[in-house]
C-alpha cells in the first residue's frame, strides 16, 4: 500500500503560515531568532519557543484573523480525494503549531485528515496574553525537530508499506531519507541533490498526482534500497 505524508509550511499552504506569523507579531527579533537557528546556535525547539516569547500581548482574535487570510494550494482538495479513491491514506506532518495547521485544515474543509504537529497554548495572565508551546511528538535522542516527523513515518507504517513523502524545507530532511518516494520543491530539492536522495520536482499537487498514477500502473512499486535500510536501522537501534 502506498502511504502519502506532506509537510504544511509551503507545501499544503501556499505561504509558510508559522513563518510569517511571527514576522508579523515579533517583527525584527523573528528574523534574528531564526537566522540563530538556521546558524545551528539554537535548536529547533528553542526557535519556536523564543519566538513564541517574543510575540507581545497579541488578542486571540487577532491572530484567529490573521491565520484565516492564508491559502492553501488549491490543487490539496483534488489530490486527497484522489488518494481517497484508491484508499490511499494522508497524513499531514508539520514542525509549526497545531493552532494555525488545526484551524486552516477545517477551515477547507480537511479537518478529518490526521495531522501532527507541535502544539500551541495560549496563556492569558491578567491582561496580557503568553503564547506557550509544546512539543508532544519530539524524539528525546534527536534535537533536530520539534515534531519528528521520521517517528511518524515509521510508526504510521507498515513492512509492506511504500512510503511517500512531500515536502519543501528543513524539517523534511530528515523524514526523505525514510521515504521511498520523494516529492520536493524549494530548499529540499538542493538538499536531496547533496544527499544523492532520488526525488521528483513538483510545483503543486497536480504534479503529485499525475506522477503517483504513473507509478500505480506499475506491475511492481519498488521500495528505494536505501530508504529501506535506514528504516531497519532505526529498529535495530530501537
Amino acid at each position: 500500500m502506498l502511504r502519502v505524508f506532506s509537510d504544511f509550511d509551503g507545501t499544503i499552504a501556499v505561504e509558510d503560515v508559522g513563518s510569517q506569523l511571527f514576522r508579523k507579531f515579533a517583527g525584527s527579533r523573528a528574523v534574528e531568532i531564526v537566522r540563530n537557528y538556521l546558524d545551528g546556535t539554537i535548536t529547533a525547539r528553542d526557535c519556536l519557543k523564543q519566538e513564541c516569547q517574543a510575540v507581545e500581548n497579541v488578542p486571540l482574535s487577532e491572530l484567529e484573523e490573521f491565520v484565516n487570510q492564508f491559502s492553501l494550494d488549491p490543487t490539496f482538495g483534488s489530490f486527497v480525494e484522489f488518494c481517497r479513491h484508491r484508499s490511499i491514506p494522508v497524513v499531514v506532518l508539520s514542525d509549526g503549531l497545531d493552532f494555525y495547521v488545526n484551524r486552516l485544515l477545517q477551515k477547507n474543509g480537511f479537518g478529518d485528515l490526521p495531522f501532527f504537529s507541535n502544539h500551541l497554548e495560549l496563556i492569558q495572565q491578567g491582561l496580557v496574553t503568553k503564547l506557550v508551546p509544546s512539543f508532544p511528538h519530539t524524539d528525546a535522542e534527536c534535537i533536530l525537530c520539534g515534531n519528528c516527523k521520521r517517528n511518524h513515518l515509521l510508526t504510521l507504517s507498515a513492512d509492506d508499506d511504500i512510503i511517500v513523502y512531500i515536502g519543501d524545507g528543513i524539517s523534511d530532511r530528515c523524514p526523505v531519507r525514510y521515504a521511498d518516494i520523494v516529492f520536493a520543491k524549494g530548499q529540499l530539492i538542493r538538499y536531496c541533490q547533496a544527499q544523492n536522495v532520488t526525488y521528483h520536482e513538483f510545483r503543486d499537487f497536480d504534479d503529485i498526482r499525475r506522477r503517483i498514477e504513473l507509478i500505480l500502473k506499475q506491475k511492481r512499486i519498488r521500495k528505494r534500497r536505501e530508504a529501506e535500510m535506514a528504516r531497519r536501522d532505526v529498529f535495530a537501534q530501537g
